[in-house]
């Protein structure tokens, strides 16, 4: 079977928990909200059951894994690890036509930001990140890191919501940082890079609203 985009999926996973209010019905229901055919929307809820997107439900149905602030924590932990380890490797790789396209994806950013279109800056979001983790050239790693951003999909989809609804505040969060990864590319500078990478992750969880809502079970 092909594989799907790390994109598509991630965007998949996202979509569908936010069009069915976090849970599924069996796959005709979804098919006939969707106007498409039973069989790709249940293939599509399979890959991402298997790669742990959703949960499965009886009846065929499937719901998004409830997560506790501990365990996103864990993730947003573990993809800070690796995703700053993947943008040093991209630092000693990219070209300059590959700088080129991460700021075209910057500046419409900015753009989505200022029109408040959450949805366009998540796609160009998804699209900078995963194009500098395709130029890292480690695919084991990539795997990695998609399977993480599908696991925090339905949440990162919720942040995305916080973001835009504060223009500000999205612009010194998500565009700030990218200006300075994107200087430690365009430098070849691989510790600069994993750094920005690092503070651009790592400035999520400071989000006003970021916790809100999310059970603590450290109690």
């Amino acid at each position: 079977m092909e594989q799907a985009d790390p994109e598509s999926n991630a965007a998949r996973a996202g979509g569908l928990a936010k069009s069915h209010g976090g849970t599924l019905g069996a796959s005709g229901a979804i098919a006939q909200r969707l106007v498409i055919g039973d069989t790709p929307v249940r293939e599509a809820v399979k890959r991402l059951i298997s790669e742990g997107a959703f949960e499965a439900l009886p009846n065929r149905s499937a719901r998004v894994p409830l997560l506790d602030r501990r365990e996103i924590q864990q993730i947003l932990d573990l993809r800070i690890l690796l995703e700053s380890n993947a943008a040093a490797l991209a630092a000693h790789n990219i070209t300059l036509h590959q700088i080129e396209q991460l700021r075209s994806y910057h500046k419409a950013m900015a753009t989505a930001v200022a029109a408040d279109d959450s949805q366009a800056y998540g796609k160009l979001n998804m699209a900078f990140h995963f194009e500098i983790y395709r130029i890292a050239d480690n695919r084991t790693l990539a795997r990695l890191i998609e399977a993480l951003w599908l696991r925090m999909a339905p949440f990162v989809s919720r942040t995305r919501s916080l973001m835009t609804s504060d223009p500000d505040q999205a612009l010194r969060v998500a565009c700030g940082q990218h200006e300075a990864l994107l200087a430690a590319l365009q430098t070849r500078d691989a510790e600069a890079a994993r750094a920005a990478m690092r503070e651009d992750l790592s400035a999520l969880s400071k989000i006003d609203g970021y916790w809100e809502g999310i059970e603590d079970n450290n109690s």
